[in-house]
């Protein structure tokens, strides 16, 4: 193979990586979006907000699709060298963080379309107010999870990471106050069990953002060639 054509070759398995390392993101773009907008129909208690979401979850599967059959077709035509593949399965398992992240939003969404039209089963002002918090860390761990990976960047992600004791302990806290809420008042008992599957919905969206993060990190530094072309590189 002539210089020019491998240095062609090689810009062009590059653009390939690179192509699908935003499909990544705007994949996780959308299922931020999910998360922000099914946290707010529970607490909003917004039915056509909550069926947004899922009607919107065949986008976030197209993305998954998407993502494993270019990842498939570059092992299977390029035949990439280590460090090259190392990046194709750690975007991988981003996509499968993602993926598991908006089946958490999902399942939020489902919970308001379930319970609606039946008397009592509105979270109280208090519980609303203890999930719009959780939600919040939890969307802003998958916001920062999502730049670190865009932009390749060790110390954000490794920060992100960190983060993830904050909201674990916020949904331990706020788990307890619920269920204090719930003894003292049985008849809100059906609508707390309720809210803590929501509760536990965020937390596990923030487990999938440190995930995420994790990955970004391992990523940051894998030697690929393509990384030299992404926002980030400075920060490796």
């Amino acid at each position: 193979m002539s210089l020019e054509l491998e240095g062609h070759t090689s810009r062009a398995f590059d653009g390939a990586m690179s192509a699908l390392h935003m499909r990544v993101v705007e994949m996780g773009a959308l299922v931020m979006q999910q998360v922000r907008e099914a946290a707010n129909a529970y607490t909003e208690w917004d039915e056509s907000l909550a069926a947004r979401v899922l009607e919107r979850e065949r986008d976030v599967d197209a993305y998954d699709f998407d993502v494993d059959e270019a990842s498939l077709r570059l092992i299977a035509l390029r035949q990439p060298m280590a460090s090259d593949l190392r990046a194709i399965v750690r975007m991988s398992k981003a996509v499968a963080e993602l993926e598991r992240a908006g089946d958490e939003a999902r399942k939020i969404a489902q919970g308001v379309l379930g319970l609606a039209g039946r008397s009592g089963e509105r979270p109280a002002s208090a519980t609303c107010r203890d999930l719009r918090h959780l939600a919040k860390l939890a969307v802003a761990m998958l916001r920062s999870s999502l730049e670190a990976f865009d932009q390749l960047d060790r110390e954000m992600a490794v920060e992100v990471m960190a983060r993830d004791h904050e909201l674990d302990a916020e949904y331990s806290a706020g788990l307890r106050r619920l269920m204090s809420r719930a003894m003292e008042d049985p008849r809100q008992f059906s609508s707390s069990l309720q809210a803590a599957f929501v509760a536990k919905s965020l937390e596990r969206i923030g487990d999938h953002a440190r995930n995420l993060a994790r990955h970004a990190r391992v990523m940051s530094g894998a030697g690929s060639s393509y990384l030299a072309i992404r926002p980030g590189a400075a920060n490796r």
